[in-house]
């Protein structure tokens, strides 16, 4: 591992816990007296990118054209088929609605279980009823559903997992062809619904794979200047980022003896997701749990290499409006006094960054 010029850019969503009104305090037990002390010691910025794939885009230096959406399909595209899109790419995701009283309550791809037999039927399903209009949709992975179409419709979406367990009505796209696709997500819950996949799920006890959800439409980005010289995540945006750019990429390592192995000089973008899900739908317990193994897992580490000078920063972005940047010099400002986990995510921002990778 280099000992020189190594620093890294820690993107890590979900970090100050699930929004409630319960403190993150009670749930946690024992403190994570690290990750308190680089947060408590780091310079608090205002970052405002406040989804992960728009705080991975910012620092690759992509930032959209005003009224238009973080490219994530085609990146994600990319990723996972190994091809560049040649035209307009959409997300269209597979997704549970379950029904709560008078609304219906969108369940993410990455929160039940489809097999790859299921996606590839399904997805025929649709390419035959809409074989008119152009479209094609495929399932490079059973999660993750690509919808190319002949032009850009007229619509904002939001991603999926920002809808996690809520009413889809607040996020049901918008724009002007926002009917149009209102009529197409209602098409869609028939066609899927009355479906042998289906069927067989319902049999099962499974949730039904009832609908699609539209998000992250454009076009691939053209290659930026980027001080990113390697991504280290799961994530398919992360590693879309880093085909584009032609920059190594690999999956997330166990821990930090693994990690060691892989940093090079530069900026090390490193991407963990884990405690996403768990904040999105509300596990407090599930998310203080993670927060725990994380702990012991990455976050004593990364204080001692940053201590002992393997690093020369750790930047932190919990996806939240804010970064954390901590150059090693701040570990020796000692007048700084340790917060919580819950004050440092409520701390205000004293600077304000820009969308840079440094």
């Amino acid at each position: 591992m280099p000992e020189a010029d190594c620093s890294i850019a820690l993107v890590i969503p979900g970090l100050c816990g699930p929004a409630g009104d319960v403190p993150l305090d009670g749930y946690l037990g024992e403190r994570p007296v690290a990750l308190e002390r680089l947060l408590s010691r780091a310079r608090v910025e205002a970052h405002t990118p406040s989804d992960t794939d728009a705080t991975v885009c910012a620092l690759f230096n992509h930032v959209p054209d005003a009224g238009s959406s973080w490219p994530v399909a085609p990146l994600t595209w990319l990723a996972d088929s190994g091809r560049q899109s040649a035209g307009f790419v959409l997300r269209a995701d597979p997704v549970h609605l379950r029904a709560d009283q008078a609304c219906l309550r969108l369940y993410d791809s990455n929160s039940i279980s489809i097999e790859d037999a299921e996606a590839q039927a399904l997805v025929a399903a649709f390419n035959d009823y809409y074989r008119d209009r152009g479209w094609r949709l495929e399932a490079p992975l059973p999660q993750r559903w690509y919808l190319s179409m002949p032009a850009a419709p007229d619509i904002s979406t939001v991603p999926p997992l920002k809808m996690a367990g809520r009413d889809i009505n607040t996020g049901l796209p918008c724009g002007g062809d926002r009917l149009q696709w209102h009529a197409v997500l209602n098409e869609v819950q028939m066609l899927f619904h009355t479906h042998p996949v289906n069927a067989a799920r319902e049999s099962r006890g499974e949730p039904a794979i009832n609908s699609i959800w539209p998000w992250g439409g454009g076009y691939l980005p053209p290659v930026t200047a980027t001080s990113v010289r390697q991504v280290i995540a799961d994530r398919p945006v992360s590693l879309g980022l880093a085909r584009l750019h032609g920059i190594a990429r690999h999956a997330v390592p166990e821990n930090t003896l693994d990690l060691a192995q892989l940093l090079v000089r530069g900026l090390n973008l490193l991407v963990l997701d884990s405690l996403e899900t768990p904040a999105r739908y509300g596990d407090a317990d599930a998310w203080a749990s993670v927060v725990r193994q994380m702990e012991r897992a990455w976050f004593r580490p990364l204080l001692a290499w940053l201590a002992s000078g393997r690093i020369t920063s750790l930047n932190l972005y919990p996806v939240n409006g804010k970064r954390f940047a901590l150059p090693r010099r701040r570990l020796k400002y000692y007048w700084k006094r340790t917060r919580s986990l819950e004050g440092c995510c409520h701390h205000a921002p004293t600077h304000r960054s820009t969308f840079t990778s440094h």
